[in-house]
C-alpha cells in the first residue's frame, strides 16, 4: 500500500513539475519596432505588447521624433513630438498562438513640434540675402481609431507584423494645416519572450 502511495504521489510531483515548465515557456511578452517609420519619417518607435489568454493582449507604443502621419516626411528639419499609443490586439486564428489577421482600437497622446523646410526661398530685405521657407506646426493632441493587420511568428522568437490604422483627432488641433483624420501603416519587427 505504501509503495501505491509512494508512486502516485512521486507521479503527481513529476506531472505538477512539467506543468510549471509548460507554463513558463509560455512566452507572455513582445517587443517591436516599425522599421517603416524609422525609414519613411526619421520616427524611433518602441512597442510592447503584453500577451492574454484568448488571442488577446495589450499593445504600448512611444514613438520619439513623431510625425503626424507621413505629412512632409521628405522634408522634417526638426521633430521633437512624442506619443504614447495604448490598443487592444484580438487575433482571429484559433491554431495560431498570437500571430494570424488582428484587429484593434487604439489611443494615442502626441505632443511636440515639427518643423520643415519647404524647399523653397524667399528674399529677406533686412539681410540682404535669400533664406529658407521653414514652417514649424503643433502636432499636440489625442487621438482615437482603430487598425488591422497580420502578424507572422518565426521559430517561436521572432515576429513581423504588416499593419495600418486610422485614427481621428479629439478636441483642438490645427486643421489649417492637417487633417483630422491620420493614416499610419507599420512594418514592425519584433522579438517575443
Amino acid at each position: 500500500m505504501k509503495n501505491y502511495v509512494l508512486i502516485v504521489l512521486l507521479f503527481l510531483g513529476i506531472s505538477s513539475n512539467a506543468q510549471e515548465q509548460t507554463e513558463a515557456d509560455i512566452k507572455k511578452s513582445e517587443i517591436s519596432t516599425n522599421l517603416l517609420d524609422l525609414v519613411v519619417a526619421g520616427t524611433l518607435n518602441i512597442n510592447y505588447e503584453r500577451l492574454f489568454e484568448n488571442n488577446q493582449s495589450l499593445f504600448l507604443g512611444v514613438n520619439l521624433f513623431d510625425t503626424y502621419a507621413y505629412y512632409d516626411a521628405g522634408y522634417i528639419e526638426k521633430s521633437t513630438a512624442f506619443t504614447l499609443r495604448a490598443a487592444y490586439l484580438v487575433y482571429f486564428s484559433k491554431e495560431k498562438d498570437h500571430a494570424g489577421f488582428f484587429f484593434y482600437p487604439q489611443l494615442k497622446l502626441r505632443t511636440g513640434e515639427v518643423t520643415v523646410d519647404d524647399g523653397y526661398f524667399f528674399y529677406d530685405g533686412e539681410t540682404d540675402n535669400f533664406v529658407e521657407d521653414r514652417f514649424t506646426y503643433d502636432v499636440s493632441g489625442v487621438s482615437a481609431g482603430f487598425g488591422i493587420g497580420h502578424k507572422w511568428m518565426f521559430n517561436n522568437k521572432f515576429t513581423l507584423i504588416l499593419n495600418g490604422d486610422i485614427a481621428r483627432n479629439l478636441g483642438n488641433f490645427d486643421t489649417d494645416y492637417l487633417d483630422n483624420i491620420e493614416l499610419r501603416f507599420a512594418v514592425n519587427f519584433g522579438y517575443r519572450f
